[in-house]
């Protein structure tokens, strides 16, 4: 039972971490877009407004599949805690890290999500602090 009990609490670890990369991510486009003066955007270079408008595109992809990573990670806790009320340590494993467990199958998710956040917000930075040089 501790054994389940753990895995649940680090479930829950994990998603409020990965929840955290969500929220920073938004916030800080949501922040670029709102606090940079329109007018200045539209009067960079075609190439940079495309610069922008792709790291934003992908940063929200990169977010969207760290979502998704989460949405895995609240569906495997609630297999958790039915294996909890059976008391099967065993598939409770299995549900976590075994060949058919979350990582395994959501492996992917998270670490696009990682590499696509990171990537949009380096294009979103490159125009921001061409603009900023710019003047």
């Amino acid at each position: 039972m501790q054994y389940i009990t753990a895995l649940i609490e680090m479930a829950g670890e994990d998603a409020k971490h990965v929840n955290m990369y969500v929220t920073v991510s938004l916030t800080a486009i949501l922040v670029t877009l709102t606090q940079l003066p329109f007018p200045r955007l539209l009067g960079l270079a075609l190439a940079l407004r495309i610069v922008l408008a792709l790291g934003v595109a992908v940063a929200l992809s990169g977010t969207t599949l760290f979502f998704r990573y989460v949405q895995a990670i609240h569906r495997t806790r609630m297999g958790l805690v039915r294996c909890l009320a059976s008391g099967d340590a065993k598939h409770a494993r299995e549900l976590w890290a075994g060949s058919m467990g979350v990582w395994a199958r959501h492996r992917g998710q998270y670490m696009w999500g990682m590499r696509l956040t990171v990537t949009g917000h380096a294009f979103v930075a490159f125009a921001v602090t061409w603009l900023f040089l710019a003047g």
